[in-house]
């Protein structure tokens, strides 16, 4: 069975050994990325926000089975920590937006925590990019963070992902299960992946563990995004943020180096609004 390659935030991490192992094998986890009080902090600021949360979909059909009947999806989340705004704008993160997308060329697609309860089936398996079908090509269009705010482990959850089928060709081809693995990590990790690698959240067989992560990724900034942050983000919380996370999440236009800029008020930059 395939596994992930690990590295450790707390050693001196090669970054190039981490890139080539995103590239072969559509991921790879981060030990320790969160620093111990900055991982507190997020567990502080989002525990009473998942405590009050009801778990399901209100959109009937394939949603509703996608997104898991004992699943909290919690969106919005500037706008309940700060930490989560530090952890936005961290260089080793935005590493990868860099190196995958092009610097300054994406938004965040959607920062949202994914809490999977007890007794939940597991997801079905499939590549992030197909969020826009017509836009998928050879290179990234989406890279992905999934920071683990508590242990994913076999039992509660942990992403099943299939690692080297980000090379593997067709939108939804079959998977054996003996080419996935679980992306199994401690709290404060991080799963780095591809959207082209095929994953789904797992079952959580536990009867009493929640398995919570942050989801967290970015997409080209020429696509919609997942999230519509300027409805789940006051404007008021907007100009309280710092320039990177304001132009992540779209209180920013988007001006790439050739070709029309996007997101512009009275054809000027939105951020303008902000001042």
């Amino acid at each position: 069975m395939p596994d992930l390659q690990r590295f450790d935030a707390r050693r001196d991490l090669d970054w190039e050994k981490a890139w080539k192992a995103f590239d072969e094998d559509g991921g790879l986890i981060v030990e320790s990325f969160i620093d111990p009080e900055l991982l507190a902090r997020l567990q502080a600021d989002f525990g009473p926000l998942i405590q009050r949360h009801e778990p399901g979909s209100t959109t009937e059909g394939l949603w509703t089975e996608f997104h898991g009947d004992v699943t909290k999806r919690i969106t919005g989340l500037p706008t309940h920590s700060q930490a989560w705004v530090e952890l936005l704008c961290d260089e080793r993160y935005q590493a990868m937006g860099d190196r995958y997308l092009g610097p300054n060329e994406y938004w965040l697609n959607t920062g949202q925590l994914i809490c999977i309860g007890p007794g939940e089936t597991p997801q079905m398996l499939h590549r992030d990019e197909l969020n826009w079908p017509h836009a998928m090509r050879q290179h990234e269009i989406t890279v992905t963070a999934i920071f683990a705010l508590t242990d994913f482990t076999e039992a509660n959850g942990a992403t099943v992902i299939a690692p080297g089928s980000n090379h593997w060709p067709g939108a939804l081809p079959k998977v054996p299960e003996e080419a996935t693995c679980r992306a199994t990590m401690t709290a404060g990790s991080a799963l780095l992946y591809s959207g082209k690698v095929i994953h789904g959240g797992g079952a959580n067989v536990t009867t009493d563990q929640w398995r919570v992560g942050l989801h967290a990724g970015f997409c080209c900034g020429w696509l919609r995004s997942e999230e519509n942050f300027q409805l789940t983000i006051p404007l008021e919380v907007a100009r309280t943020l710092p320039a990177r996370a304001r132009l992540l999440l779209g209180f920013s236009s988007y001006s790439p180096e050739f070709g029309g800029r996007l997101g512009l008020v009275d054809y000027d930059d939105a951020a303008r609004l902000l001042d």
